[in-house]
């Protein structure tokens, strides 16, 4: 009987416990909730005073993104080279962190930076396909194709990694009269290893209070913010290449990106279609 009494009691206080937790875990997190709601107010009348409008609901909550190392992939360059130039692939190193691809669709050059082109006679038929193609494979957004009257024309698709863009990494598909003839950018691989810096990156608050400087030294055209998301931005350095997290801030003119680590904006352009990011 005793056993079962305190068994009771055993479970009584577990039940106590658990709900202590639960309850400083509501109150925590409605604490945060509240500390975040002042925060977008006092941002918002922030924007005001400098003549632009944010809206409060866009600003994102979420935690800035982690950095991460690359290390350069042979194998999916060469299967990069391959789609483009076909199977039958010839090789060589051409020294200084660059190799030469050759097929017979055309020739094709790798950096260590990440950097490629590719030029010949690419895909002759079914061209936005191969392109679209192209970008599912090797993680790329899905290009705004757009051609002119006789089939010709350049767009642009920006690399997905980890399924946040890289805004500052690309892919630019050119097509004459029909012909993909040239294609060229970076190509990054797909996975990473997780890095930290000491500094603490940049909330999507921290961001918005870099750009509103930004744009109050630079006087940069601004009316209206729309959103901000996370991002990554590339940073290469000879054979080094690595991802900083990044905020893309959308306005009604440009997009900006702002470096998580080091608070610096970036004017991105103006958004033009699925390629953007």
């Amino acid at each position: 009987m005793d056993r079962f009494r305190l068994k009771n009691i055993i479970i009584l206080i577990l039940l106590l416990l658990n709900g202590f937790l639960l309850f400083s875990l509501s109150q925590r997190r409605t604490m945060q909730r509240d500390a975040f709601r002042r925060t977008a107010e006092q941002l918002v009348a922030l924007f005001e005073e400098d003549g632009m409008a944010l809206d409060g609901g866009a600003i994102s909550q979420a935690a800035p993104l982690g950095g991460a190392a690359l290390v350069r992939d042979a194998a999916q360059e060469e299967r990069a080279a391959a789609f483009l130039l076909g199977e039958a692939l010839s090789s060589s190193d051409q020294g200084g962190g660059i190799f030469h691809y050759a097929g017979a669709a055309g020739e094709a050059l790798f950096r260590s930076s990440g950097g490629f082109e590719a030029a010949g006679t690419l895909a002759e038929r079914g061209v936005e396909d191969f392109c679209l193609d192209f970008c599912k494979e090797f993680s790329y957004t899905p290009p705004a194709i757009s051609l002119d009257s006789e089939g010709s024309g350049v767009f642009t698709a920006v690399t997905v990694f980890g399924k946040h863009p890289v805004f500052n990494s690309t892919v630019t598909f050119t097509v004459e009269r029909g012909v993909l003839t040239a294609v060229s950018g970076t190509l990054l691989p797909k996975t990473g290893t997780s890095v930290s810096e000491e500094a603490e990156p940049l909330s999507a608050a921290g961001a918005l209070l870099a750009f509103q400087r930004m744009r109050r030294e630079s006087a940069a055209v601004v009316s209206t913010v729309t959103d901000i998301q996370p991002c990554y931005e590339l940073q290469t350095s000879g054979t080094t290449m690595s991802l900083a997290p990044a905020w893309r801030v959308v306005t009604d003119t440009e997009d900006y990106y702002v470096n998580a680590y080091t608070g610096a904006v970036t004017a991105g352009g103006a958004r033009t279609g699925e390629g953007a990011p």
